[in-house]
């Protein structure tokens, strides 16, 4: 087990992963945009332009089919059809979608419930799916209202084949907690599949180190001082085979009436989370279970996200105002 605290002195207003400089020449870099934020990869051992320029454009499909399976944001997607189909029967759903939710129902039960894809009705509640600000805050029946229609027990998956159920025709899953995690994992499988070994790739924030740096050391990761200036880090991490994911609380929030309300909600409650966290980072070898403990732990806050943590053998950054 390995569980290692940082707290701040003073409340973080962002946070981000920095990719620390690893000496030596430089790698071969790609980027791009994907789910409403960006990507990028390193990759460590010299490759011809014209192999650089087949893996960006493998990287760009394989994300642009998860997010036509997976977003909640495209209308069309399968997840947004699925989501409006009334039917209680199990329907068929892409590999992709089911195995997300499946995922996500294992970390649910392994934290308490505080994963929970199908606060997609309080989300919308809450305003988090608009573009404008919401008239007024939820009122507490409007919250119990939207708790009915959410809950594991009211949604069954399967993988062989994938198929979702839905108790409810009012159920709706978002699996945004998990989806860029998803992403990462595919993606370290195809890049293998190319024959690259050494790379280090990001998705939207979420960081995958894998093999060695070009000067044949780990790559080395900085966790940025979140209310420091660019390049600033709170310490530097060498990593190798492994990911680290970041679910923080200063992402897409809004103020109302001198009080922050935050994206993250408990599915127990209906509420916005409340607590002293700023940001949690899970560093974990399966980018998928990083992303979603990440999220979970915020979720739980630091007390009891803390025994979470230890009980499973995470290693964790916590980042909390005093």
């Amino acid at each position: 087990m390995n569980v290692f605290f940082t707290c701040l002195a003073r409340l973080a207003a962002v946070g981000c992963l920095l990719l620390a400089g690893c000496g030596g020449r430089p790698p071969t870099q790609l980027h791009g945009a994907t789910m409403g934020s960006t990507w990028s990869l390193q990759i460590a051992d010299p490759i011809p332009e014209a192999r650089a320029q087949e893996i960006a454009v493998l990287i760009r499909q394989e994300l642009q089919r998860l997010e036509n399976e997976l977003s909640h944001w495209q209308p069309d997607s399968d997840l947004s059809r699925w989501n409006q189909n009334p039917g209680t029967d199990w329907q068929a759903v892409p590999a992709s979608l089911a195995e997300t939710v499946a995922l996500a129902r294992r970390i649910s039960l392994e934290t308490d419930g505080a994963l929970d894809v199908t606060v997609a009705p309080l989300v919308a509640l809450w305003g988090f799916t608009r573009h404008t600000p919401l008239a007024a805050l939820p009122t507490e029946a409007e919250i119990r209202e939207a708790l009915s229609h959410t809950g594991w027990d009211k949604l069954e998956v399967q993988t062989q084949p994938p198929q979702l159920k839905k108790h409810q025709p009012q159920v709706q899953v978002n699996v945004a907690a998990v989806t860029e995690g998803y992403a990462m994992d595919r993606l370290r499988t195809l890049l293998q599949g190319r024959g690259l070994e050494n790379f280090l790739l990001e998705v939207g924030g979420e960081v995958l180190a894998q093999g060695h740096a070009p000067d044949g050391q780990p790559w080395r990761v900085g966790v940025q001082a979140p209310d420091g200036e660019r390049g600033e880090s709170l310490e530097t991490l060498p990593l190798k085979d492994t990911c680290i994911a970041t679910s923080g609380s200063y992402r897409h929030r809004f103020e109302r009436d001198g009080r922050s309300y935050s994206h993250l909600l408990d599915p127990r409650t209906g509420q916005p989370i409340a607590h002293r966290l700023v940001s949690v980072s899970v560093i974990h070898p399966s980018c998928s279970l990083a992303d979603g403990y990440a999220t979970a732990l915020m979720v739980l806050g630091p007390e009891r996200g803390r025994a979470v943590a230890q009980r499973l053998g995470l290693r964790v950054i916590w980042l909390e105002e005093p």
